[in-house]
Order: structure tokens, then sequence, then C-alpha cells
């Protein structure tokens, strides 16, 4: 298993009420897998994370090692032990 270190930043945080989480995640997750975990976890967390349809919405932020996941394979990035995942969702609406 991997173990992800996920840190929350502005409404993510104000919705989960912890700044990090520590999720364990089958080898060879993506990061859509880990977003999925999180909502779980943190339902609050499910209309800024995902859209109606369940995919992830437009403008959520997501950095794998402080690198941004749209440099990356996006959503189906690969995670490794150990990776810091940042999750920031856009503030307000489009």
């Amino acid at each position: 298993n991997l173990k992800i270190t996920v840190k929350f930043y502005g409404v993510a945080y104000d919705n989960t009420g912890v700044r990090e989480c520590a999720p364990e995640l089958d080898a060879g997750g993506r990061v859509i897998d880990l977003l999925k975990m999180v909502v779980e976890e943190y339902p609050k967390l499910s209309g800024l994370v995902f859209d109606e349809n369940g995919a992830p919405i437009e403008y959520l932020s997501v950095a794998v090692n402080n690198v941004d996941i749209l440099g990356l394979k996006g959503f189906n990035t690969e995670l490794n032990d150990s990776d810091t995942v940042l999750v920031m969702p856009p503030i307000g609406g489009g």
C-alpha cells in the first residue's frame, strides 16, 4: 500500500476542518482514486472536487510533490509511496 499525505487549502480546509490526512492507497493508485477516497472520508468535499456527473471539476487545482498535475498525467497521474498531494478547490463559482 501507498501512504500518501493529502494537504487541504482554502475551502477544502474549511470543509474538512483538517489541514491534512494520510490515507493508504493500493499500489498503482492514481490521483483520481485518491480524490474518491478522500471525498468518502470527507463528504462535504464532494461538490468542491467532483461535478454532478462524478468527474473532477474543471478548475480543481491538484499538485503532487509541488508539481501541478496538469504538467503530469492529470487525474490519471500515478502516485508513489510518501507522495504529498495538495488539494486546492477554486474559490467561488465560474
